[in-house]
This record gives C-alpha cells, sequence and structure tokens, in this order.
C-alpha cells in the first residue's frame, strides 16, 4: 500500500492576536475537529456531502488515530424499468494520524484522491469546522516531499531557463528548533503584517534567474520539504520552444510504502498499540527533525 504524507500546520485567524507559544498544544482541537466531521461532514452550497471520514482508533494518550476517508461520488444509470437512478458511492481509504509529527498518512487511490493536493484539499476542508474556528484557528495541509532537497534543483535543471520562483509558506507551530532562521523570519512577519500565509517571489522576465543551492533559498526549499509550504518554477521546459511552463513542487511529493493491505475489518481488529508500531516503523520517512544533509 502506498501512502501520501500529510503535514498539518495549525494557523490562527488573526496572527497578532494569538500567542504562537501555545499553538502547539492546540494540536488536540485537530483531533476534535476530525471528531466534529463525522458527525457533521463538509458539504457543498447545494447541502450534498463532499466528504465522509470515520475514526476506528484512537489514543490521545499516545497521540495515534486511524480509520477511514471516502469523497463523495455519484453514479447514474438506469434499471430494469430503464428508469433513471442516481446513486450515492463512497469509496474508502486508510488513514493514520501522528500527532507527534503533525502528518496524516493517507492510502493513495487514484480514482479517490489523484495527487496529494487532492488529499491535502479533502482534509482542510474535513477540518476546518466550528471546532477550530472557535479557537481562532484553522488548518493548513501541505505534502511532504521527497528528503533530498535536490528534487528542487533537479527539476530546475530541466529547465532551459526559469523566469520566476513561487515559494507559498506557513508560519510555524512545529519543526522544533530546526530551520532557527525561517522560523524566526516567518513569525516576526506574521506578528507585523497579521498574516497567516507568506508568499516569496524570485523573478526576473528580461533574463534567466540564476539560483545557486544555498543560504535563505536552501532555507526556502528545505522549510517546503518538511510540509511548511510548496514551491513553484515557472519558465521554458528543455525542449518546449515557445510555451512557458509551470512545475510544482507536488511532484516531488513523498510515497510512504507499507507492505501488506490493510481493510476496514482488519483496522477494527488493530488497538492503539498497533498502530503505533505502524507509525514508528515509517516516522523516518517524514521526520521533520534535521536530517544529515542539513548538519
Amino acid at each position: 500500500m502506498n501512502f501520501y504524507a500529510l503535514r498539518v500546520s495549525l494557523v490562527a485567524s488573526e496572527p497578532q492576536l494569538f500567542d504562537n507559544q501555545n499553538m502547539s498544544k492546540d494540536i488536540y482541537t485537530f483531533e476534535d475537529a476530525i471528531h466534529h466531521a463525522e458527525e457533521r461532514p463538509p458539504e457543498n452550497e447545494q447541502k450534498e456531502k463532499l466528504y465522509s471520514i470515520k475514526v476506528i482508533v484512537e489514543d490521545r494518550s499516545i497521540g495515534v488515530m486511524s480509520g477511514m476517508v471516502a469523497k463523495a461520488k455519484n453514479f447514474n444509470g438506469h434499471d430494469i424499468e430503464f428508469k433513471e437512478y442516481s446513486v450515492d458511492d463512497y469509496p474508502p481509504l486508510i488513514w493514520f494520524w501522528d500527532r507527534e509529527q503533525q502528518v496524516i498518512l493517507v492510502e493513495k487511490k487514484t480514482n479517490v484522491f489523484p495527487t496529494p493536493n487532492s488529499a491535502c484539499k479533502a482534509f482542510i476542508s474535513i477540518s476546518n469546522n466550528i471546532e477550530l474556528a472557535e479557537m481562532g484557528l484553522r488548518v493548513d495541509i501541505e505534502p511532504v516531499l521527497n528528503e533530498s532537497d535536490s528534487n528542487f534543483w533537479e527539476e530546475y535543471d530541466k529547465f532551459d531557463y526559469v523566469e520566476s520562483v513561487t515559494f507559498e509558506l506557513i508560519p510555524p507551530n512545529l519543526f522544533g528548533n530546526t530551520e532557527k532562521e525561517m522560523k524566526e523570519a516567518l513569525n516576526e512577519t506574521s506578528e507585523l503584517t497579521n498574516a497567516n500565509k507568506i508568499t516569496t517571489i524570485f523573478e526576473n522576465k528580461d533574463s534567466k534567474l540564476n539560483l545557486k543551492s544555498d543560504g535563505w533559498l536552501k532555507n526556502l526549499v528545505s522549510w517546503c520539504r518538511k510540509g511548511g509550504g510548496n514551491w513553484r518554477l515557472r519558465g521554458r521546459l528543455s525542449g518546449h520552444n515557445k510555451q512557458l511552463s509551470n512545475v510544482k513542487s507536488e511532484k516531488t511529493a513523498k510515497m510512504i510504502f507499507m507492505e501488506g493491505n490493510i481493510t476496514e475489518l482488519q483496522l477494527e481488529n488493530y488497538g492503539p498499540e498497533e498502530i503505533l508500531q505502524i507509525l514508528e516503523i515509517h516516522r523516518s520517512e517524514y521526520d521533520y527533525h534535521i536530517s544529515k544533509e542539513e548538519k
């Protein structure tokens, strides 16, 4: 089984009024929001359910949850009497929650969530409900990217020239003491401007951008890799004579492979300690702590 690794970040609706020091403790509210969505799933303007989620295994004392999630689908057809009918379908996927890393692992099935960003969008819709709103919070969710920062540079090298690079960054409530300069800069900007998302653009429409894999740019790439934001390259790819192309960080999203297959019935027989063991086996693959490459 393959899983998307999605990093959950808590952001304040009004950063200037919020104490960042306490935000990491409020991750429990995210868990409350998941439970709220079990009874009141998100709906569109026509009151049609968009997603369904179920918590099957949970233990708050060790910070794990697991269950099923589905995206609503609708099938239209005709019965034996040639009468039209419409049936709602919710193809289920397995998900895990690792509070220590603030990561959701979501089973990859491209007929449900074709991309990691579509899985992020689903959990943003599911969890941004009254439980978070009453705390003055909401969640942003980004895919964890492949471990090596070189993935950004591999994509960069595929261009004949790059016109612009855009970084969309989330002020932190995680990452411990790693990326200290980035944390301080983002938090300071957030407090001064009341922004809960910060966009940085490097651009030169008249000539090729000259980017180097050190200094501030390296910090931006590393921040996104850990699930603290996303990047987008825009320019002319090799072999494309005229058209400008965009390459997004989602292309380098990490996949977590788990041996075997877990069904809903099997999950119902798991205990919290077994869920924790599964997460601990794979945690090093999405751990936000500083890597050997960055020391």
